[in-house]
């Protein structure tokens, strides 16, 4: 037999059929306590792959593809990513020593970005307008998004501005200049795509 039928007192069935691959599979009923029309939250003990994605062999938690199966419900989380990217100071910057480096770091929920930039090595100062490329998402023209930037030190703080530039990977603008030496730039910005 390749099914079976379980039927229920007034309406509805349950069915259990066999794969259609040899082997021996084994479904484990709960515990005597409880059954399984009562268990309305589930738990799992390992990760969960949607949209195709092949689950995590370590830890748990949902794994998302690595790349976006969009959904066509607005209400549907269909896409998850952290990871790093290099950013680069495109214009606006003025080196006083050493040679500045920058790390970045961002989080991609939906349609949703959180980057984070910061400078590793260096001194510099930067005008109004300075800005970095390489952004790991290209912004939406329309949303683009905003975030602040600081050094360090209690006196300086500004807003950052996310754009989208010819269809590239956008830019990151600092909004106001900062003409003393800086060791410590940090921005943090959140933009949509």
């Amino acid at each position: 037999m390749s099914s079976v039928i379980i039927s229920g007192d007034t309406s509805g069935a349950i069915t259990l059929s066999a794969p259609a691959v040899a082997g021996t599979n084994t479904i484990t009923l709960p515990a005597q306590t409880a059954t399984i029309a009562t268990l309305t939250t589930p738990s799992f003990a390992t990760t969960i792959g949607v949209g195709g994605a092949t689950a995590s062999a370590s830890g748990s938690g949902i794994t998302f593809p690595a790349t976006q199966s969009a959904s066509s419900d607005a209400n549907t989380l269909d896409d998850y990513e952290e990871g790093t990217f290099t950013p680069t100071a495109a214009s606006g910057f003025t080196t006083i020593s050493g040679t500045p480096a920058y790390s970045g770091t961002y989080t991609k929920i939906g349609n949703l970005v959180t980057i984070r930039i910061r400078q590793t090595t260096g001194t510099i100062t930067w005008t109004a307008g300075a800005n970095f490329t390489g952004l790991p998402f290209a912004p939406d023209v329309t949303l683009g998004g905003a975030g602040s930037a600081t050094n360090g030190q209690p006196d300086y703080s500004s807003s950052v501005l996310a754009y989208r530039t010819g269809g590239g990977a956008g830019q990151i603008y600092l909004t106001v200049a900062r003409a003393t030496n800086n060791t410590d730039l940090v921005i943090t910005a959140t933009y949509f795509i």
